[in-house]
């Protein structure tokens, strides 16, 4: 009957997201029961709120990547970087469409999110290769894993503390599996576009003109800066290890992204600067969003909901709770609008207190 009790708050909130209600709406609601069932004072649950809230931003290290990979892309670096793939593998579509969803895949690692590069990214693969389903697809596959992989996504932030590890480490250990999914997502392109050609139609208007007209050495140049801020977020330690010296740094990564988009891409510094500023308030906002509804969440783990569930879950075999706990994870994607961050809030106190690893 306890357990029944305690699994009140966590139902209300699955059936309001099943609604297709707000996120923070459902996080309310089940805050409220679950103070009600534990008797909490307000005292504590606005402690709770406002330590929910900080918590998430004060994860700095996500913000500072994701703010420079979307300036990198409002220099155009990153458009810069598919023309040239374009151009060097003229008349060979089907391995520049497996290069293309490549470039999503480093654009959505480098920024933590998936949504923002699609914007960019979408419109140039079109123009590239067509709408062919199975590029398409490769693009959800590195997307998806991209930003729930990457050292500046929420999604990373909220695993790692989950499992107690500090977020670069975890983004580290995750590398294998983001590489293996991206090859995965390239290769399913290449085929696509083996299988049913390009579905490309010839375009003949004033911003192809404009982008022919660039030379190549111009394109790389502009590309520079997205190629040197993804070497320096996923190879940063290795480069201080060789040089024998701590020269790359989140700090050190933003400054030098920011000198060479001033340098080689046609943004000005009061330009760039703007661009970075602009480019953390999706993730900002996220955060801020995520940080009250996991605030909600922490008021149900305190009367010992998430404790029960564990405790239930560890007596059927630890192979039938992962393939479980993923199947409810995407049931609650469907209503929810996919929000992953939200998804992992919901399910991964349950997998942390059963011990189960990042």
């Amino acid at each position: 009957m306890g357990l029944i009790i305690k699994l009140i708050p966590v139902a209300a909130i699955l059936a309001l997201l099943f609604m297709r209600k707000h996120m923070l709406l459902a996080g309310l609601v089940g805050g409220v029961i679950a103070m009600i069932i534990g008797r909490m004072d307000i005292g504590t649950a606005s402690g709770m709120f406002i330590e929910g809230v900080s918590n998430m931003l004060g994860i700095t290290i996500p913000i500072l990547y994701a703010a420079a990979a979307v300036m990198v892309s409002e220099a155009g670096s990153i458009s810069s970087l598919v023309e040239l793939a374009k151009r060097g593998l003229k008349g060979n579509v089907s391995i520049l469409a497996g290069i293309v969803v490549l470039i999503q895949g480093f654009a959505t690692y480098m920024a933590g999110m998936g949504a923002g590069n699609t914007m960019v990214t979408a419109p140039l693969i079109a123009v590239a290769v067509g709408a062919v389903p199975e590029v398409i697809a490769g693009m959800a596959i590195v997307s998806a894993v991209g930003f729930t992989t990457s050292p500046a996504s929420t999604e990373t932030v909220l695993a790692a503390e989950s499992a107690g590890a500090d977020v670069v480490a975890h983004a580290i250990a995750m590398r294998p599996y983001t590489v293996l999914f991206y090859l995965i997502g390239a290769g399913l392109a290449i085929y696509g576009v083996y299988k049913r050609g390009s579905l490309i139609e010839d375009k003949d208007d004033a911003m192809k003109e404009e982008i022919d007209d660039v030379s190549s050495g111009t394109l790389l140049m502009r590309s520079l800066p997205s190629i040197a801020l993804l070497l320096m977020v996923v190879a940063g330690s290795s480069i201080n290890g060789v040089i024998g010296i701590n020269l790359i740094s989140p700090a050190t990564t933003i400054i030098f992204t920011a000198i060479l988009t001033v340098l080689l891409t046609p943004l000005d510094s009061g330009e760039t600067s703007d661009a970075l500023i602009d480019g953390s308030r999706f993730i900002l906002t996220t955060l801020f969003g995520v940080g009250i509804f996991l605030s909600f969440i922490n008021m149900i783990a305190e009367i010992g909901t998430f404790e029960e569930l564990a405790a239930l879950a560890s007596r059927v075999p630890e192979g039938i709770v992962l393939p479980t706990a993923m199947v409810l994870a995407f049931l609650i994607a469907i209503p929810s609008g996919a929000f992953a961050a939200g998804v992992l809030t919901l399910t991964l106190p349950t997998l942390s207190a059963l011990g189960l690893p990042s």
